[in-house]
């Protein structure tokens, strides 16, 4: 006799259920489906295995004797699937995006998920379009200073941690020893800018154009470590987050000044689909990449 796993499979789970149409539904068959299975079943069997009740069915002595082989055999058939979709999944490098803001955490997050059997693919960029990676599919989630506008639709953010924007400053600067300072004071400064279009600039152009300030002379370096380098030669200021210049300012080098303003908080999430739960990918990376934020540095 050669039983068909499929059967048995169907079986086990019509007995679970009690009931043969709640069994289609959680099996996604028709109820013809699953009666024809049951039918095979009982044929190759020779006997029957249920009979049917007003509210269901109720298994015969040949039926509860059976039971136990099927349920070994779903059970051995849902491991075996799991096991082979784990497989499959780690097959790829996790895919995600780092603002270049954050582009410090990427070895945390790389090293933990290497010690967890994992491979990660970071690609940086700008937030808002690693944001549209994500929803587009070409990235499994992405680690990012939230932007002003909405995130697109069908993508949920998980707070990583917020930091305050800050003036830096070349640390022999006068206006390092104040501790605290409008942005008037920097108009005649040269004003350092990173990346042209990010949400850090965006964030710092918004903070220029409340105070009213246009830096009579601007420098656009591009990148962080750009900015950075001007910073330690004494070449301008800039307004970041304190910790894309955290060796610079453990050295002593640069200075960070709070700003008298509003709304100088900026939000670092990760940004995954909104199904998360059900994306393995990016439920995994999810998870790593708030395993290793770190807290931060004053």
């Amino acid at each position: 006799m050669r039983l068909n796993p499929e059967y048995l499979v169907t079986f086990s789970v019509v007995a679970e259920y009690g009931n043969i149409s709640r069994a289609a539904e959680a099996l996604r068959l028709s109820q013809p489906a699953v009666s024809g299975q049951l039918k095979a079943l009982q044929d190759l069997v020779g006997e029957r295995l249920y009979t049917r009740t007003a509210y269901g069915i109720t298994l015969t002595d040949a039926g509860r004797d059976l039971l136990g082989y099927a349920r070994v055999i779903a059970s051995t058939l849902t491991g075996a699937a799991e096991h082979l979709r784990a497989r499959r999944n780690r097959a790829r490098p996790l895919r995600l995006g780092l603002s270049w803001t954050l582009g410090a955490h990427a070895v945390n997050i790389v090293a933990g998920a290497h010690a967890d059997g994992q491979a990660v693919r970071v690609t940086s960029g700008h937030s808002a379009a690693l944001a549209d990676d994500v929803a587009t599919g070409t990235l499994d989630a992405a680690l990012i200073v939230r932007p002003a506008a909405p995130l697109p639709p069908g993508l949920d953010a998980h707070r990583f941690r917020s930091e305050e924007l800050s003036l830096l400053v070349p640390d022999a600067h006068p206006l390092a020893a104040l501790g605290a300072t409008p942005l008037l004071p920097i108009a005649p400064e040269p004003f350092l800018w990173p990346m042209v279009g990010s949400t850090v600039a965006r964030h710092a152009e918004r903070l220029l154009n409340d105070a009213t300030v246009i830096p009579e002379v601007q420098f656009e370096l591009g990148s962080l470590a750009a900015v950075r380098e001007a910073l330690v030669r004494g070449l301008g200021v800039t307004i970041l987050p304190p910790s894309v210049a955290r060796l610079e300012i453990d050295a002593g080098h640069v200075t960070p000044v709070l700003i008298e303003a509003p709304n100088v908080t900026v939000e670092y999430v990760v940004v995954t689909p909104s199904d998360v739960l059900e994306r393995a990918e990016s439920r995994r990376l999810l998870d790593l990449v708030l395993r290793a934020r770190r807290p931060t540095r004053p």
